[in-house]
């Protein structure tokens, strides 16, 4: 019927946070369970013997049972992420032929991950670096840890759902790893993408360069016979403000939820 669980996220710089989870079969009553849950997760946290911090957990902005309960039990709300859908055969694809002219005449190239394993022998190494310099700028309610080449591995490379004929990396004239967007493939059948990581190093922002790399994983969507893409932006970021732009039609909003704990 239903799961409660509490985790500390690795790839987050937090160790006194503690992320609270509540699955729900869609056929039973959140309103009965999620006391419950809550409840036994609460007894399993006062063994934990490390330091708790403040708890976080998440729900959709639509979710009204699971929201007031965590707002009557001392959560606030903290951060809020719309997710976005693109109907895929709605893009008009003439449009990217200008970002991708001015990334050619920047000398810019976009590669895949695949081609990336061909060019750079470090590419396992500057992808987790790239990918590092990146996040730091993603809105979270907790600091980013940098991963291991290991974990970094773990959590992307070997994910079952990478796409790499959908992971677009852009490449400076020196053949160094400044932007990258990808899609994963979390539907069996297709029909849905998952956005993952869009994003470029400060030093090369406002050139164009996330948009052609947005572009170019819809020409992918579009190629693949993908219906829709799917993503989740905090509500203030600059990248919800280009999906908007590229067509992305905003949804309910997941809301992260925080209780700080006393001392």
């Amino acid at each position: 019927m239903g799961v409660g669980t509490f985790y500390q996220a690795y790839w987050q710089d937090s160790p006194s946070t503690v992320h609270l989870r509540f699955d729900i079969q869609p056929d039973h009553s959140q309103l009965q369970l999620i006391p419950v849950l809550y409840g036994g997760v609460k007894d399993l946290l006062a063994h934990y013997k490390g330091e708790i911090g403040r708890l976080v957990s998440r729900a959709r902005e639509d979710d009204s049972d699971r929201v007031r309960f965590l707002l009557r039990n001392g959560f606030r709300e903290e951060m809020r992420s719309p997710s976005s859908t693109l109907q895929v055969a709605d893009f008009d694809e003439t449009v990217c032929h200008r970002a991708f002219e001015r990334l050619a005449q920047d000398r810019i190239p976009l590669v895949t991950l695949a081609e990336l394993y061909e060019e750079d022998p470090e590419w396992k190494e500057n992808l987790r670096d790239l990918r590092w310099a990146i996040v730091q700028d993603v809105p979270s309610t907790e600091p980013f840890a940098k991963p291991t080449i290991e974990e970094f591995e773990e959590m992307v490379l070997r994910d079952p759902t990478l796409v790499e004929e959908a992971f677009f990396v852009a490449l400076a004239t020196d053949s160094s790893l400044i932007g990258m967007s990808n899609l994963w493939r979390n539907d069996p059948e297709g029909r849905r993408l998952d956005t993952g990581l869009t994003g470029v190093i400060r030093s090369y922002r406002r050139r164009g360069i996330a948009t052609a790399l947005k572009m170019r994983t819809i020409q992918y969507a579009l190629a693949s016979g993908a219906e829709t893409i799917q993503t989740s932006n905090e509500e203030d970021s600059p990248m919800f403000a280009l999906n908007q732009r590229l067509g992305f039609e905003p949804n309910a909003a997941w809301v992260d939820f925080v209780r700080e704990m006393k001392a």
